[in-house]
């Protein structure tokens, strides 16, 4: 069916994540993300397309109980493109989540892509692997930002703060030990984990990270998915704003 009309009715704005959640027909909460040339529609729960892969809640679930019923199990190239493809997935729900405050369903999804990192550490070739661990600091950053909001909304100032610097911590690792980058103070996870203690400690209300920060953050996972085409656009989009 036309999407025309929806789209007519819900603008799409280049300079913002724009997410909604709506009860579908079924019943079940959905979460909708605006898109420059149309929207994507996901479950809340469950994978975000609602497939079961070979009855299995995710791949994630199913390559998992492969690697725990085989001695010698190792991801193929196929196996491990639908996990990445599942994490991004799941990637487009947690940054619309987050645009909602969904903290919880944050962690939620970003644990779940931590755990395909994980099992493709374990199990995957090399060079592949390599590929999917750049990934990980960013994932790390949006669990640590979750985790870290949810504990302000609690009035727990200290814990928040305790959560953020180990979370720096772990990224920092990440950086040194898994990327070899003997710099990881550069890296936007941490200048954003940064900030956001920054806001904190300075008794500021934390808000939502600054339009051009965002789509920083948006070239940087266009570029490591070699989607050159979003990559171009987020380009021009930050030199507009920027002006």
């Amino acid at each position: 069916m036309d999407i025309g009309k929806i789209l007519e009715e819900w603008s799409f704005d280049p300079l913002s994540v724009s997410a909604r959640a709506i009860v579908g027909d079924d019943g079940l909460k959905k979460i909708q993300m605006r898109v420059d040339l149309g929207l994507i529609q996901m479950n809340y729960e469950g994978r975000p397309d609602g497939q079961r892969p070979s009855g299995f809640e995710s791949y994630l679930d199913y390559y998992r109980s492969l690697a725990t019923s085989k001695s010698d199990f190792t991801l193929n190239s196929r196996q491990t493109f639908d996990l990445r493809q599942e994490g991004m997935q799941y990637y487009h729900r947690y940054l619309s989540l987050h645009q909602l405050k969904d903290y919880k369903g944050v962690i939620r999804d970003t644990r779940h892509n931590l755990d395909i990192l994980n099992l493709i550490a374990n199990y995957a070739e090399a060079v592949e692997n390599f590929s999917s661990q750049q990934h990980r600091p960013y994932v790390m950053m949006m669990n640590t930002s979750a985790k870290t909001m949810l504990k302000l909304e609690d009035n727990s100032k200290t814990e928040a703060l305790s959560i953020l610097r180990a979370g720096v911590r772990q990224i920092k690792h990440v950086y040194e030990n898994i990327l070899d980058d003997p710099q990881p103070d550069l890296s936007p996870e941490i200048y954003q984990l940064r900030e956001l203690q920054h806001r904190i400690t300075d008794d500021g209300v934390p808000s939502e990270l600054p339009t051009i920060e965002k789509l920083e953050i948006e070239l940087q996972m266009a570029l490591l998915s070699e989607n050159y085409e979003k990559a171009a656009s987020l380009r021009d989009q930050i030199a507009q704003s920027s002006k």
